[in-house]
C-alpha cells in the first residue's frame, strides 16, 4: 500500500499545492454580440450545442492568456525550486488534450524556454487533418497541431522524436526539464518518473493515482519529495485516490477485490443501458411508419418537437456510452449470448444512424470545425487570466454548402454521409432549403416567396412520383443555389445582380430596371448614419423614394415608399 511503501522507503512522500489562475470576462455583451453574429443562421437548438461546448470548463481552461500564465509558472520554478534550479531534477506537464499540449510547446518556445519535448498519440499525418473550417482563410484545430508537430518534428518521425526525448529526459535532464504529456508516459510501474509533475487535466481514480505515481520513485539522495502542482483543483480527487491505495479494500490487491469494483461499474453501465433502451423505444412508439426513414423525420420535424429530438439525441448518447462501458461483461456476468450481444451492437448503431438523419434533417447539425477559429478567437480575445494563487498548499458546413458549393465531394458522396433512403435524404435537403428560405425572407420576400412555391411544386411531384430521383436531386440543387447564391441567377440585369439591394427592390417593383437603378441611387445619396433609429433620418429618405416613384407615375406611393423603407432596412448595402 501507499503509506507503507513510503514507510519502506520504496517511494518517497508527495507534496500538494493546487494553483488558481483566475479568470474573467472582459466585456460579456461583445461576446454575446460577436457569438450571435458568427452564429446567424444557426437554429436555436445547434446555438445551444455550439455555446455549451465552447463555454465548457475544458474549453475556457484552454484560453491562450491562462495556458500562458500558467507556462510562466513553470519558467519561474525552473529557477527556483529544489532539483530544477540545479539541473538535478525534471517535470512533467498533463495537459488536457493534443491541441492545449501543442499550445505549451508552442508558448515556450515563444518565451525562450526549449528545454521541453510533447509526448502524445498523436500522428501528424495528411489524414489527421480533416476538411478545414468554411473560411479557408481560418485554421482548424486540427491544422494547428499538424503544423506544431511538423515544426516540432523538423523531419524526424514522431517515434525518433519521442524516444530521444525520453532518453535525454531520463538521463540528461539539465537538457530536457519538461514533457508535455497528455496520455502516455502516465501509466504503469516502469514508466518515465520526474520529481515535479503540473496537472492541467481533469483526472481521477485510477488514472490520477497513476499519474502521482510519476513524482514519487527515488532518485538519489536529494529527492526527499515528489511535487505535484495543481491548476484544476483535484485535491478531493487526489485525496480520494490515495485513500483507495491506501485502504484494506485494496489490501492484497486480491483479484477478486478488483474484480468486485469492475463488476459494480458494469452493473451501472448495464442499469443504464436498460433504462435508456425503454425510454428510447417508448420515444419512438409515436412513428407511424417506423420502416421508412421519412416517417422519423416527419415525426421529429418542426419547432414544436424540439424537446422529442434532444431526448433522442441525448438517449442515444446514454444508451452508447453504457452498452461500451459493459459489453465485454454481457456474455459472462449477464447471460447475453454472442448472437443477443450483435443483435445489441447492430440496435445501437441504428439508433445513431437514426440521430444522425434527424440532426440534419431539422438543422440541428452543426459542424463544430467550422466555429473552431470564431469561437478561439472569442476565447482568446475576451477571456482574460491573473497570475497564478496558491490555494492549497499539501481547448459548419450546412447541408446546402455542401451539396452546391464544395468542390471536392461529388452530390452523391455527399447524400451518402446521411445514411438513409432516397425518401428521407429528399425530406432533409428540403428542410434544409426550407430552413434557410425563412430566414432570408425578410431581406426579399418576392424572390424567395416564388422559392418557396418552386420547391413546394418539387416537393408535390417528387411525392406524386411524376419525376425519377436523379432528376429531382438535379432541380432541387437548382434551387438550393438561386437560394443561397441569388447573385448568380441570370434572369437579374447585370445592373442589378452583384447588388442585394437592387434585387431585393427590382422584384419588388416587378421588374423594372430603370426604376430600380433610380430607387437606388435616391437612398444612396440621402442616407445618413443612424437612419434606422432617426425618425428625421428616415423621413428624408422616404420623400426621395416618393419623389421617384411620382416621377414613373406610380400609385399608391406612400404605401409603396414605406415599403421599399422596409426592404431598404434590411440590406447590408445600407449600412452606415
Amino acid at each position: 500500500k501507499f503509506n507503507e511503501a513510503v514507510k519502506d522507503g520504496v517511494i518517497v512522500d508527495l507534496r500538494y499545492e493546487a494553483r488558481d489562475v483566475g479568470q474573467f470576462l472582459s466585456d460579456k455583451n461583445k461576446i454575446d454580440t460577436l457569438f450571435d453574429a458568427k452564429t446567424h443562421g444557426l437554429t436555436e437548438h445547434a446555438r445551444e450545442i455550439l455555446k455549451r461546448r465552447w463555454a465548457t470548463i475544458s474549453k475556457l481552461y484552454s484560453s491562450r492568456e491562462r495556458l500562458e500564465r500558467i507556462a510562466a509558472d513553470i519558467i519561474f520554478d525552473m529557477n527556483c525550486k529544489p532539483r530544477l534550479v540545479n539541473d538535478r531534477g525534471n517535470a512533467m506537464l498533463v495537459a488536457g488534450s493534443v491541441y492545449e499540449a501543442c499550445r505549451y510547446w508552442e508558448i515556450f518556445q515563444t518565451k525562450g524556454f526549449t528545454k521541453c519535448a510533447v509526448v502524445t498519440s498523436y500522428e501528424p499525418t495528411s489524414k489527421s487533418v480533416r476538411t478545414a473550417t468554411s473560411d479557408l482563410e481560418q485554421e482548424s484545430e486540427d491544422e494547428y497541431k499538424k503544423r506544431i508537430y511538423d515544426r516540432m518534428l523538423d523531419g524526424k518521425t514522431t517515434a525518433d522524436y519521442e524516444r530521444k526525448a525520453k532518453q535525454i529526459f531520463k538521463e540528461s535532464p539539465a537538457q530536457m526539464k519538461l514533457l508535455i504529456v497528455v496520455d502516455k508516459l502516465l501509466t504503469g510501474f516502469d514508466a518515465i518518473h520526474a520529481t515535479y509533475l503540473y496537472i492541467d487535466k481533469s483526472m481521477r481514480d485510477h488514472d490520477l493515482f497513476q499519474a502521482i505515481c510519476r513524482v514519487n520513485r527515488p532518485d538519489g539522495d536529494d529527492k526527499d519529495y515528489g511535487y505535484i502542482v495543481d491548476y484544476m483543483d483535484l485535491f478531493k480527487n487526489i485525496e480520494s485516490a490515495i485513500k483507495d491505495y491506501t485502504s484494506e479494500a485494496f489490501n492484497l490487491y486480491d483479484k477478486k477485490d478488483v474484480e468486485g469494483v469492475l463488476k459494480s461499474c458494469a452493473d451501472e453501465a448495464k442499469a443504464e443501458m436498460s433504462g435508456s433502451l425503454v425510454a428510447l423505444k417508448d420515444l419512438l412508439s409515436g412513428v407511424e411508419n417506423p420502416q421508412r426513414d421519412s416517417s422519423y423525420i416527419e415525426f421529429f420535424n418542426g419547432c414544436e418537437k424540439v424537446q422529442e429530438r434532444e431526448n433522442l439525441y441525448k438517449l442515444t448518447a446514454s444508451i452508447t456510452r453504457a452498452f461500451s462501458n459493459c459489453c465485454n461483461r454481457l456474455t459472462t456476468d449477464y447471460d447475453y449470448t454472442p448472437a443477443q450481444v450483435q443483435e445489441l451492437r447492430e440496435k445501437i448503431w441504428e439508433y445513431n444512424r437514426l440521430k444522425d438523419m434527424i440532426k440534419i434533417a431539422s438543422c440541428d447539425y452543426i459542424d463544430m470545425r467550422a466555429y473552431e477559429a470564431d469561437m478561439r478567437y472569442i476565447l482568446d480575445t475576451y477571456i482574460h487570466a491573473a497570475d497564478s494563487k496558491i490555494v492549497n498548499a499539501m481547448s459548419n458546413m450546412s447541408l446546402l454548402e455542401l451539396l452546391v458549393d464544395n468542390k471536392n465531394l461529388s452530390i452523391n458522396e455527399v447524400l451518402r454521409e446521411l445514411n438513409c433512403d432516397e425518401t428521407a435524404k429528399a425530406e432533409v435537403i428540403e428542410n434544409n432549403i426550407k430552413h434557410e428560405i425563412v430566414l432570408k425572407q425578410p431581406t426579399n420576400e418576392a424572390y424567395y416567396n416564388k422559392l418557396s412555391e418552386m420547391l413546394n411544386d418539387l416537393i408535390k411531384r417528387r411525392k406524386n412520383e411524376a419525376l425519377d430521383y436523379s432528376e429531382y436531386l438535379k432541380q432541387v440543387i437548382e434551387i438550393a443555389g438561386k437560394v443561397l447564391h441569388p447573385e448568380k441567377d441570370i434572369n437579374y440585369p447585370e445592373s442589378i445582380r452583384n447588388n442585394s439591394a437592387r434585387r431585393a427592390i427590382y422584384d419588388y417593383m416587378n421588374h423594372n430596371e430603370a426604376l430600380t437603378l433610380d430607387i437606388d441611387n435616391a437612398i444612396a445619396a440621402s442616407i445618413r448614419p443612424g437612419f434606422k433609429e432617426s425618425m428625421q433620418k428616415s423621413r428624408d429618405i422616404c420623400r426621395k423614394i416618393r419623389d421617384v416613384l411620382a416621377a414613373y407615375g406610380i400609385e399608391n406611393e406612400n404605401e409603396i415608399t414605406l415599403r421599399i423603407f422596409e426592404i431598404a432596412k434590411l440590406q447590408p448595402e445600407y449600412d452606415q
